[in-house]
């Protein structure tokens, strides 16, 4: 029987584990500000009703929920085509905190892994109600060697490519931490495997006071990439299929922008990096 869980639950996940209400609160309820990036997130909004109503003054950092439900579109995309090439392959949500790609993303066919830290474990079995037999949670910290081997993602079909999703992860940790990720990703995912992870400018590192909704957790940024070339650069089997900014979303004339801005910032001010692993 699903526990009741109340808002204050939490902050007693610590800083950055916290900053898991952020997606959520954007994609139950960002549609009113941004009406056509509606991801249609049912699971969300029931999550936040059962946490109750103070998490919605995290609505009033625009930026952020506009950064939620424009990359939520972009892995939905990335996720369906994936699965329409795969549809017997495994997605894993790598730092998953409260979402749940896998209502949309189910096929039928494919399986689905979300991982997070113990806690936040313990807080989508209370949260997230029961539906699929394929979606299954993991419990591993990414900061820890030997994560994959922990979650076994290798043992069904070693040679099946797996959709990997980091989103709202990486820049918080360090550079160290960030390049040991991505050492397990490139040293162990099976050939054809994609991954799709989210990068800020380094420009916003030590800057997490300038969102709103990231400042009251106590996190803070301690990595960023000039550009998702950058990010397929941390390992050598890392190929970049495609690069997407936020800038997108605000329209031509950001894009604009942030291109004669590219000198100076080496690229996008936040983006999503869409990667391929090669052959070993």
């Amino acid at each position: 029987m699903k526990q009741d869980v109340h808002f204050n639950a939490a902050p007693l996940l610590g800083a950055v584990p916290s900053t898991l209400l952020i997606p959520l609160v954007a994609r139950a309820r960002g549609s009113s500000i941004y009406p056509w990036l509606d991801p249609g997130d049912t699971q969300a909004q029931q999550m936040l009703q059962n946490m109750g109503g103070q998490a919605l003054a995290l609505l009033q950092d625009h930026p952020s929920v506009l950064n939620v439900l424009w990359r939520t579109q972009l892995i939905k995309q990335i996720g369906a085509a994936f699965f329409a090439h795969y549809p017997h392959a495994h997605g894993v949500n790598l730092g998953a905190g409260l979402s749940d790609y896998f209502q949309w993303l189910n096929n039928g066919h494919n399986h689905w892994l979300d991982v997070d830290l113990a806690d936040v474990v313990t807080l989508r079995h209370a949260l997230l109600p029961w539906h699929s037999e394929a979606a299954h949670d993991g419990s591993v910290d990414l900061t820890q060697p030997g994560w994959w081997q922990q979650l076994h993602l290798s043992d069904e079909d070693p040679h099946q490519p797996l959709l990997l999703v980091c989103e709202g992860v990486l820049m918080y940790l360090t550079p160290t931490q960030v390049k040991a990720v991505m050492r397990e990703i490139g040293d162990n995912a099976p050939e054809g495997s994609e991954l799709v992870c989210d990068f800020m400018t380094p420009l916003g590192i030590g800057h997490a006071d300038l969102a709103p909704s990231v400042a009251g957790t106590g996190a803070e940024f301690l990595w960023g990439a000039h550009n998702a070339l950058e990010v397929a650069r941390l390992h050598p089997r890392l190929e970049l299929l495609s690069q997407h900014t936020v800038a997108e979303a605000y329209g031509w004339a950001s894009c604009w922008t942030e291109m004669c801005m590219t000198p100076w910032t080496g690229g996008p001010m936040y983006g999503v990096a869409h990667l391929q692993l090669s052959e070993p």
